[in-house]
């Protein structure tokens, strides 16, 4: 068995799969861990690069093609074909810091764990920042996740056992953007232990205009940030009376990110009222999926801002808002 299956979601990435892949191709470590390159339906040269390292280290590289469904749906193949102990997504326009990859593949071979975490760094056409989410756990350390401590969860930052993610049957929704949280909740619910590395593995692209994550695609796909709201909260309201607090926490950080960031997104319309009545109809639906996780969200001052006094506050926090957003983009 391999230690690691890391599953490439590769859409029309040409410009970076070979920035991808050569990071992976330069480890000491090849024999140990499997990179599946799941081309989802891509029109570029993807289909090339992907090969070209299948060529090159076929006991590493599987390159996949299947037709198009989404980034989640790569997840999902990616699941369905690992072989490694550990699994791992990353996207085909990030790439991995080599030496600090090779260590953790030698701290993964003494892991034991449900959950791994290491660190990831933002990077910019024009500088690198470390991007912090953990701040009291100490290396190499077991922790149970009903340990209530102080730290967050990214796509970017995790690696689950693959078993525990099959066992319980994990299927990412297809055919939308944002599902990246969908897989972060279902790897908290899923985990019982972690461990945690300081090793910045992860080089995570920010700045691209064309990414999912810009103002301007933002504003385009809210309707697909509508869903995968919805969808975390019907989550999180199957998973409550199931799991500990301190799980169901670390789960609302995401949901808090995903529901507050459809609602930042609204801000962003160009007509007021539209944008009001647009954020109320969806805070609404929140409230008829789950009343209890409705409840939750008031624990972040932005959402509980924005819902105050029957949204009031909408006008001003949006103008402050649009504001920050054309001075920061």
């Amino acid at each position: 068995m391999k230690l690691l299956t890391l599953t490439i979601a590769a859409y029309n990435v040409e410009d970076y799969l070979e920035d991808t892949l050569s990071s992976l191709y330069k480890s000491k470590f090849l024999d140990e861990f499997e990179v599946l390159i799941v081309d989802d339906g891509s029109k570029d040269k993807t289909s090339e690069i992907g090969k070209k390292y299948e060529n090159l280290a076929p006991q590493t590289f599987k390159y996949i093609s299947k037709e198009n469904g989404g980034h989640g749906s790569t997840i999902n193949k990616g699941i369905e074909l690992a072989t490694g102990k550990y699994f791992k997504v990353i996207d085909g326009d990030d790439w991995v810091n080599t030496e600090a990859f090779d260590q953790f593949i030698i701290k993964l071979d003494n892991a034991d764990t449900d959950l791994v975490l290491t660190e990831h760094v933002g990077v910019y056409p024009d500088k690198k920042e470390p991007i912090e989410m953990i701040h009291d756990l100490k290396e190499g350390i077991v922790y149970s996740l009903s340990t209530p401590l102080d730290f967050s969860v990214s796509l970017h930052t995790t690696s689950v056992k693959t078993d525990l993610l099959r066992k319980n049957n994990v299927h990412i929704l297809e055919n939308v953007f944002y599902d990246d949280a969908e897989y972060v909740i279902w790897s908290i619910y899923v985990s019982n232990t972690f461990t945690y590395y300081n090793l910045p593995v992860y080089m995570y692209r920010k700045g691209n205009e064309n990414q999912s994550a810009s103002k301007q695609n933002m504003i385009k796909n809210i309707e697909m940030q509508k869903t995968m709201a919805y969808r975390l909260v019907s989550l999180d309201n199957d998973f409550i009376k199931q799991i500990n607090n301190n799980k169901q926490q670390i789960i609302l950080k995401t949901i808090i990110q995903s529901v507050g960031g459809a609602m930042r997104t609204f801000m962003l319309f160009d007509n007021a009222k539209n944008a009001k009545n647009e954020l109320v109809k969806f805070d609404s639906e929140i409230k008829k999926i789950s009343v209890p996780v409705y409840e939750q969200l008031n624990t972040n001052k932005f959402i509980s801002l924005v819902r105050k006094g029957n949204y009031n506050l909408f006008s001003v926090i949006r103008l402050a808002y649009k504001t920050w957003t054309n001075i920061k983009y």
